[in-house]
């Protein structure tokens, strides 16, 4: 059966970028910004985030980080409301009560979660997951759409109390369950520092070596039930996922295993051996900055690929041959029968045409790294 080309489907996933710890005075209650630097995250990235203080009305989340005393940089609870000058006093009166319907010496000195004050119940400061715009500057914001986060607005910002004590984590999507022990691991923001846990296979500190996003699969039987493989309740869509590259022109893939030969003096008839294989290639795509759901991303990820040069410059790819579309499992837009390659690349170079009257396109030229396997789609997508 013969084949026409129609341009070919480029799938992409990007390296998983580090989880990041940081204080809480770095958060702009002003500007709902955090200022810190966090490399490999791109605007329109959906993250997991640590313990930070959003929403939560007119108290904020983790009152255990509520200041005690007034006049600070703190948030004072309702535990201390009573105190709004030096000569007040520092504990309940009678008539003040916290929480709700405890007065006098039945007040509770501690803001605590569960509380009720104001018709409103005090909550801890919870694991959540939203989009991040990065600014000019490279302060980071939070958006509940993927789209907001793209356009970056200040006015859709999700609101971050900046008078919230405590240490704030942002990680890749997905990885909620992970930051349990990832959280121990950081000693700024945990006394446990022994409390995580040993790989089951290497028997080495989740600290010391965090598995990856893909292999080896978690365990769940006695003795083995930490699970700490990140993953998600949206199987198949863990940090990083696949993306289909939309407005691909084409893309074009040249491999190349040399031979060495190794014919002897005498012999009549060549003798040789191929050496290493390496890949390379081009991809032209058209330059159009549209907002795609999460599982497609446009050509400009590549221009940004090829700015980078540490953790975060490879990504996985799926150069399809033969693609009809279907379901295949955790790979959307694929059928058993499909036929890919699957590698790694590096971008090393990257040209934009912007003539008059003439669409935008860019082409960037890549190399494989690693090993380069031909595919075919099947029930259990192989990556």
């Amino acid at each position: 059966m013969a084949v026409l080309g129609i341009g070919g489907k480029l799938y992409l996933q990007r390296e998983a970028p580090e989880a990041h710890v940081f204080t809480h005075n770095l958060i702009d209650g002003d500007s709902n910004s955090i200022f810190f630097n966090c490399p490999g995250y791109w605007s329109g990235d959906r993250v997991t985030t640590m313990w930070l203080p959003a929403g939560g009305g007119n108290f904020p989340p983790n009152p255990d980080g509520y200041a005690m005393y007034y006049g600070g940089d703190y948030f004072v609870g309702p535990n201390r409301d009573q105190i709004s000058t030096p000569s007040d006093t520092f504990y309940k009166a009678v008539g003040e009560e916290y929480p709700t319907g405890s007065a006098g010496d039945s007040a509770q000195f501690y803001a605590r979660v569960g509380d009720t004050a104001a018709n409103e119940t005090l909550v801890a400061a919870e694991d959540g997951e939203y989009y991040i715009h990065i600014d000019e500057v490279g302060a980071v914001s939070f958006y509940t759409t993927r789209c907001a986060a793209l356009e970056g607005k200040p006015a859709d910002r999700v609101n971050i109390n900046a008078g919230v004590h405590g240490a704030v984590g942002i990680s890749p999507f997905g990885s909620a369950d992970y930051n349990n022990a990832f959280w121990l691991c950081i000693k700024e923001a945990s006394l446990y520092k022994l409390g995580d846990v040993l790989d089951s296979a290497t028997l080495v500190s989740i600290c010391e070596d965090a598995p990856d996003y893909e292999s080896p699969e978690a365990g769940n039987s006695e003795y083995d039930n930490c699970d700490v493989q990140p993953r998600s309740a949206e199987a198949g869509q863990t940090s990083p996922y696949w993306q289909l590259f939309a407005d691909i022109a084409n893309w074009s893939l040249e491999l190349n295993a040399p031979s060495v030969d190794t014919t002897g003096l005498s012999d009549k008839y060549g003798e040789a051996v191929k050496s290493i294989v390496t890949g390379g290639g081009s991809i032209e795509f058209l330059i159009d900055r549209k907002c795609f759901a999460n599982d497609r991303d446009n050509g400009t990820a590549l221009m940004r690929l090829l700015l980078m040069t540490d953790k975060g410059c490879k990504a996985k790819a799926r150069f399809y041959v033969v693609n009809r579309g279907g379901g295949v499992t955790g790979a959307p837009d694929q059928i058993p029968g499909d036929l890919y390659y699957s590698t790694d690349l590096l971008v090393t170079n990257s040209a934009v045409n912007v003539r008059p009257a003439d669409i935008i396109a860019g082409t960037a030229n890549f190399v494989t790294t690693g090993q380069i396997k031909l595919l075919e789609a099947t029930e259990t997508v192989v990556q």
